[in-house]
């Protein structure tokens, strides 16, 4: 009955530190923030396939357990962290949209796409602990409980998904 593993630390230091600097002073050059944007989205990538390799691996003893109900959700959240892992890794970088004419900063517009990686770094600090609950209801063999924390681990993806989506839709200006 051993303690679970401490979730990681989110995403939050570091890297989005870097792009408040940049925001309080109101200047910056784009490559900088194109650069930020990249450690930043594969971060967020590492974590997500992190995530992913101990939920198959929980997945895998679902299954050896006999409980394939349980193991059909477990699936979708596999296939869904897939995706997400794969829309992150592959999306365009930069934030050119919140740069005017003169290559000043729109601090308004990266104040929103904040906003979003903010939301994207807890969000991935509730995936961890999602998880990290489910692995400690795993070793206690508690079904029910397990399956609720299945379905809350799937709206977690949904709620990551939409930060993901409002993130994109602030990027591109739109």
């Amino acid at each position: 009955m051993g303690t679970p593993p401490e979730p990681k630390k989110p995403v939050r230091s570091g890297i989005l530190d870097e792009i408040e600097n940049l925001l309080t002073s109101g200047y910056g050059k784009k490559e900088d923030l194109r650069a930020l944007d990249k450690d930043l989205r594969e971060k967020y990538y590492s974590e997500l396939m992190a995530l992913h390799h101990q939920w198959e691996k929980i997945y895998l003893e679902v299954l050896e357990a006999g409980q394939t109900a349980i193991g059909r959700e477990c699936k979708k959240a596999i296939q869904t962290m897939d995706r997400l892992a794969a829309t992150v890794n592959r999306a365009d970088y930069g934030y050119a949209p919140i740069f005017d004419r003169v290559q000043k900063i729109q601090t308004e517009a990266l104040s929103s796409v904040l906003e979003y990686d903010k939301n994207l770094a807890s969000n991935l600090n509730q995936l961890s602990k999602d998880v990290a609950a489910a692995e400690a209801s795993l070793r206690e063999s508690t079904w029910p409980l397990l399956r609720t924390l299945v379905d809350t681990l799937n709206r977690d993806l949904a709620a990551f998904d939409e930060s993901w989506r409002k993130r994109k839709q602030a990027m591109s200006g739109s």
